[in-house]
């Protein structure tokens, strides 16, 4: 009888842990909707702050405009610079060119650089990061300032604990964003970008570039997710570090369907390219680093594009956020392959004999 009850109990264990990656497709649960704020009653200043953003967020929209983009980024490996410039029209994309090489998906590159649509590096702000930005920060009203000779108001933002965490410079006339400054855990500045000889109107489009690759189209819809989630493709609604998606868009690809997901906490903004497929054993210009489970690439020194393949999927992750954030996200995704049955059958009997050792 004893024997029988461990076996019984050692299944138990084993069909707990089985993951449901590639298991026989189920039922699809409801996709949770994104936490909301108590109502709180907002400071003047943090109600002034709050405006500012969604002025912004809505002039980035509708405005048209040019500019040349100073980007700058601090990690442990040294620093990097580059220099933007950008093109907007409204109900159009955000076209950027830049100095710069951008890494996209292994089998599967991102648009030539040299026009790229909806391009992240690009400093924007959307309704939803607004949104994600209150959820997430302590923002506030910090006075008056400038930018390359442009009259500004400045929105500080503060995690909870009180720590900076950024701080943006809103243009009077237009209300675009002309600088912003975003700063780690440990309140050091980490990047910086900002605007110089912006121009606005329609008529400062003229030398806009034509995009060189189509703008990535076909919205995921929740419902959508979901089935995409039952087929068994890894789509989390959020990952460790605070970050949630806020954006998913897919793309029919030379290589089968590629999904771009983007989650952010309202500041930094990490993407995951997703792909069905698995990666090569060399892949030149990157290189490889250990990962949880699974050989993980890198393509920069500090990390900020990196990608692995793992249990039939090519993940790539490129992002702006600070080198913690960017870990703890790559950590949460899937790495190495499903155990097998008897190395779970294995752990189980392990664990039921330490639950039985009385020394333990």
């Amino acid at each position: 009888m004893a024997i029988g009850l461990l076996g019984a109990c050692a299944v138990l264990v084993v069909l707990v842990e089985v993951p449901g990656g590639h298991s026989s497709p189920r039922r699809a649960s409801p996709e949770p909707r994104p936490r909301r704020l108590a109502p709180a009653v907002l400071t003047p200043s943090a109600s002034r702050g709050l405006q500012l953003l969604r002025n912004a967020a809505t002039a980035c929209q509708k405005i048209p405009f040019r500019g040349t983009q100073l980007a700058d980024w601090w990690g442990p490996a040294g620093g990097s610079a580059s220099v933007i410039q950008v093109w907007h029209r409204p109900g159009g994309a955000v076209l950027a060119r830049s100095s710069s090489t951008a890494a996209g998906p292994p089998g599967e590159r991102q648009p030539d650089p040299d026009a790229l649509p909806d391009s992240d590096e690009v400093m924007t702000l959307t309704p939803a990061l607004v949104t994600l930005m209150r959820a997430n920060y302590v923002l506030s009203y910090d006075g008056h300032g400038a930018v390359d000779g442009r009259a500004a108001q400045l929105v500080e933002v503060r995690r909870p604990g009180g720590g900076l965490a950024a701080r943006f410079w809103i243009d009077d006339a237009t209300r675009l964003p002309l600088r912003r400054e975003l700063f780690d855990s440990h309140s050091q500045i980490f990047s910086e970008d900002a605007f110089v000889g912006l121009s606005v109107g329609a008529g400062q489009l003229g030398s806009m570039p034509a995009a060189r690759a189509q703008p990535w189209s076909g919205q995921l819809t929740a419902a959508r997710r979901a089935a995409l989630r039952t087929a068994g493709w890894p789509v989390p609604v959020t990952l460790a570090g605070g970050l949630t998606l806020f954006s998913s868009s897919e793309m029919a690809g030379s290589s089968g369907r590629v999904l771009d997901l983007s989650y952010s906490d309202g500041l930094s903004v990490i993407s995951v390219f997703l792909q069905r497929g698995q990666l090569p054993r060399e892949l030149p210009g990157w290189r490889r680093v250990k990962g949880s489970g699974s050989s993980v690439y890198a393509v920069d020194p500090d990390d900020r594009s990196l990608a692995w393949s793992a249990r039939g999927y090519v993940y790539t992750v490129i992002s702006d956020a600070p080198v913690g954030t960017v870990n703890q996200a790559v950590l949460s995704l899937p790495h190495g392959s499903p155990a097998g049955f008897w190395e779970r059958m294995g752990r189980g009997f392990r664990r039921i004999a330490s639950w039985a050792n009385p020394f333990r």
